[in-house]
């Protein structure tokens, strides 16, 4: 293994890391230009996803078991929350295990956005460095998202938590680098957990929000694609 990119892969989980952690700091500041930030952050991540991250994991070991383990990811975040409106009756309950599903929701896509870069940095460095600003603006959106429903994040100890979870993604892809297969299930599982928290956590809701904003965040994805056959 490359001792150059296992440095450079874990520069860059830090990186994210300390991105979701700057996230939150400045999320109550951020707080007027949610619904903008979070249409620009949208349009960046379906596009990320149907445009570069689904293609290079198909690409990598086509299988159509990779789809089905995407599916399982979207079901498992749905099942779970329908499944706490239907049997919880307490209102406030509700409301607090809702938090802690999404808060595992975001949580697992921190991990995974380590588990994605030591995958990829160790696949094509070329497309990691594509992928980087992206992969941010997921974290900073990410992180913005989440304190808009559980305000409990103003402790400091949770940030950390969450901030340190890309370096362990990291970590884990390094370890299973030699196992790619199964790396491959583990990464198309978390798109589809990643697919349902854009839909239900990211994309602003009803009449609020900026379709141009995320028509550009779309466009700067189609652009980062584009670049992609030319280097």
């Amino acid at each position: 293994m490359n001792e150059t990119l296992i440095v450079l892969t874990y520069v860059a989980a830090i990186a994210m890391g300390l991105t979701d952690y700057f996230g939150h700091r400045i999320s109550g500041l951020a707080s007027e230009y949610r619904d903008k930030i979070l249409s620009l952050s949208s349009g960046l991540l379906i596009s990320l996803l149907f445009l570069i991250l689904i293609p290079d994991l198909v690409s990598t070991n086509f299988s159509s078991i990779l789809f089905l383990f995407m599916l399982i990811g979207f079901i498992i975040m749905h099942l779970a929350e329908k499944y706490i409106y239907r049997h919880v009756e307490n209102k406030q309950k509700v409301l607090e295990d809702l938090k802690m599903i999404h808060i595992f929701g975001f949580g697992f896509d921190n991990f995974m956005v380590g588990f994605i870069i030591a995958i990829v940095f160790m696949t094509d460095p070329l497309v990691m460095i594509e992928l980087s600003i992206p992969l941010m603006l997921q974290m900073l959106s990410s992180s913005i998202s989440l304190d808009s429903i559980d305000i409990r994040l103003n402790d400091r100890i949770s940030k950390i938590l969450l901030s340190t979870l890309p370096v362990i993604g990291a970590s884990m892809g390094l370890i299973l680098e030699f196992e790619q297969i199964y790396a491959n299930y583990i990464l198309s599982f978390a798109l589809g957990v990643l697919f349902y928290m854009v839909i239900r956590d990211v994309i602003p809701q009803r009449g609020s929000g900026s379709p141009p904003l995320f028509l550009i965040g779309t466009l700067v994805t189609i652009g980062f694609w584009i670049l992609r056959f030319f280097l």
